[in-house]
Formats: C-alpha cells, structure tokens, sequence
C-alpha cells in the first residue's frame, strides 16, 4: 500500500513540472492585400513578415514576393479561414436560437374557421417541434448570412507610399505577420 501512495505522490510531483513548460504558440495565418501605388496588379498572399522597410508574402505556388513600403498605396488584412468560422458560428446561434423560440412557443389549439364559401372546417394547430424547425431554418440562414459578411471585414491601412505612415500602423501589421517576434 505504501509504494501505491509513493507513487501517486512521485507522479503528481512530476506533472507540475510537465505543466510548466511554455506550450509552442502557433500564430495565426493572415491573408493580406497589397495595392501599389502604381496601380499594377494587386498582391495576394499571407504576410510573412513585416519589417520597417518592407512586407514579405508568400504568394501562390509559394512564391517569396517583397513589396517596399514606398511602393504600398493599402494595406488589407484578414485572419484566413474567419469567413468559414463566421458562418458556422453564425448559423449555429441562429439555429439555436430558432429552435429555442419554436420549443418555448409551444403548440397552438386546432381553430375551427366558418367560412361562406368552404363552410366550417377545422385547421390543426403547430406544434411547438414545427415551431423550432421554422424558426431554426429561418434565424439559420439569417445567421449564416450576418456570420459571413462579419467574417469577410478586412482591416485596412492606408499608407499611400509614406513611410511615417506605415510606421505609425507599423506595430499592428506586424502582429498578423506569420514571422513576429514573440
């Protein structure tokens, strides 16, 4: 009994000393936009870097491109993957919130209609579980749509080929580069 409890207190010991190691960080992607001054064609790419001079992306077929700061008209950027996150979230509270305001609605009591012309008949009442999946469908798709174009927002800089202010913006486009400093 006594190696039991040596060696539960030997394996708790051990776990503070897992735990107080710093995780790896992993930074997120961003997607970014680069119009130049010249108005040649726009830049595509994930930011790489950012230095004071100039902003490295990685284009596509993962070509290296670097655009000086002199020759950058804006600046956009967006976290890559926020649109799809954007809908699922949005969808998922429109849902949610469909299928809440159907269920606490409740049903409703059949209605007998006189009518002149079909006479007196009698309509069934919903029920509370067609009730959710209504509201859920609707408050669904409107979420899905509100998620998206929440999701699709850039951050913008302008800096029309003056270094002061790229400087001036210069600590937060560094924050989204793939390559900060920790």
């Amino acid at each position: 009994m006594n190696k039991i409890k040596l060696s539960v207190i030997v394996m708790l010991c051990s776990l503070n000393i897992l735990f107080a190691q710093e995780p790896n960080k992993k930074f997120k992607v961003h997607k970014v936009w680069v119009s130049k001054i010249d108005n040649s064609k726009m830049i595509k790419g994930i930011l790489l870097e950012a230095n004071d001079e100039s902003l490295r992306i990685i284009g596509k077929k993962n070509s290296e491109i670097i655009v000086n700061v002199k020759d950058i008209h804006k600046i956009k950027i967006r976290r890559k993957g926020k649109v799809g996150s954007g809908v699922a979230i949005g969808a998922a509270i429109g849902v949610t919130t469909g299928v809440v305001i159907g269920l606490v609605s409740g049903d409703d009591p059949d209605k007998t209609i006189d009518s002149w012309f079909f006479g007196t008949y009698t309509v069934e009442g919903t029920t509370g579980g067609e009730k959710a999946v209504g509201w859920a469908f609707i408050l669904g798709t409107t979420g899905t749509v509100v998620g998206a174009v929440a999701g699709s927002k850039k951050e913008a800089f302008l800096i029309n080929g003056d270094a002061r202010n790229y400087l001036m913006h210069f600590d937060e486009i560094q924050t989204y580069s793939t390559n900060r400093k920790k």
